[in-house]
């Protein structure tokens, strides 16, 4: 009989210990691979998400507000700070997308600069204003236009509060009962079916992005800070260039059209003490014409004195010659004085005609200024 050669009982098993060893290693490989392109693919759908968000709000001047569970997609602001992301507002195609739980910062004041509900548009900018003609006074009003501007006040104001619970959140990354800071919005998605964490609970809150992942947490989040969105919309340099410089502008060429009001006010008065002062020197030299007349009558009566004296009342002469030597000079002095006063009043005439062309163009540049920043404020960011 011939001998049938085969596997032994212990090579048999020994090929199927092995099997299993692979198989099961494949298996956990496979899950791995799955559990990182859903990961992938969840984050890439946060990122288009992110991407419309951002859109909405650069369009619009603020941030969508949730949509219901159970809705279609729409944004409810009646809803409040947390609820389902509204793709169908955002214009995102994704099916994945009515999965994302979306929260936005509203925390609204009654005094419309602290403002800082950033899913309403307000008109929440106030530039400063000159509010009366010829004059400096100034103060921070509204001036009826909304738009990116308006939305950039409600971040600076966001970035001034205080960290509070009561509004959508982020918590420490170590410490996921904590209160981290106040955000302007988030998205999450959960990783295995459900919600872990703080996007299980309807609080404001969410977990941080940089909280690692474990067996029980799988969630992806996307945070979106105030000041992180500040530098998104660019607002720093839209905010400084459209409100505070032009308006500044606006300020300054009201007070030059004022300064130069005031300066033909006080060149009127050099022209009046021009006047007097070449009304003062005429009459200065007709008063030292006159003493220089009454000296030179004094000097022949002393004169004739004299000689009737035999000589005793000569030194009466001298004084006589010497004050109607002065006299005299007081009557020149009085002439170049004259002129003087001559030249400066007209040159105190010429400056105020002077100053009227630049009155003239200084009142005409004011209100195309004023037209300018209250263009610059309408028009917004961009």
């Amino acid at each position: 009989m011939k001998r049938q050669s085969g596997f032994s009982l212990l090579e048999l098993s020994v090929s199927l210990v092995v099997l299993g060893l692979v198989s099961l290693l494949l298996l956990r490989f496979l899950g791995q691979a799955g559990q990182e392109q859903r990961s992938v693919a969840q984050r890439e759908l946060l990122q288009r998400a992110d991407e419309s968000v951002l859109t909405f709000a650069m369009i619009n001047s603020r941030l969508p507000c949730p949509a219901a569970p159970g809705s279609n997609g729409a944004e409810d602001c009646g809803l409040g700070q947390v609820g389902l992301l509204p793709y169908r507002s955002l214009g995102l195609p994704d099916l994945g997308a009515r999965r994302i739980r979306y929260g936005v910062l509203r925390r609204a004041s009654a005094e419309g600069k602290s403002d800082a509900d950033l899913a309403v548009n307000r008109d929440r900018f106030e530039p400063l204003v000159v509010l009366v003609d010829n004059s400096y006074l100034a103060q921070a009003m509204p001036q009826g236009h909304i738009n990116g501007l308006d939305m950039c006040q409600a971040l600076r104001s966001a970035m001034r509060l205080t960290p509070d619970a009561g509004y959508l959140h982020t918590t420490l990354p170590g410490q996921p009962g904590t209160l981290g800071r106040n955000v302007a919005y988030a998205m999450a998605l959960p990783g295995d079916g459900a919600f872990g964490g703080q996007q299980a609970g309807s609080s404001p809150a969410f977990d941080s992005p940089q909280r690692p992942g474990t067996p029980d947490f799988h969630d992806q989040v996307v945070a979106v800070g105030n000041e992180q969105l500040w530098a998104r919309m660019r607002c720093g340099d839209n905010l400084s260039a459209s409100g505070h410089a032009h308006y500044n502008a606006a300020l300054a060429a009201s007070m030059l059209r004022t300064a130069l009001h005031d300066y033909k006010q006080q060149l009127a008065v050099s022209k009046k003490l021009g006047e007097a002062n070449v009304a003062n020197a005429a009459a200065a030299i007709v008063s030292g014409s006159a003493a220089t007349a009454d000296s030179a009558g004094g000097t022949a009566d002393t004169a004739s004195e004299s000689l009737a004296s035999t000589g005793a009342m000569s030194w009466r002469v001298s004084l006589a010659a010497i004050a109607t030597a002065g006299a005299l000079a007081v009557t020149i002095t009085a002439a170049a004085l004259q002129a003087q006063a001559v030249t400066a009043r007209d040159q105190a005439n010429k400056a105020y005609d002077d100053v009227d062309p630049l009155i003239t163009e200084a009142d005409r540049l004011q209100p195309l200024v004023r037209e300018q920043a209250d263009a610059a404020d309408g028009i917004g960011l961009y």
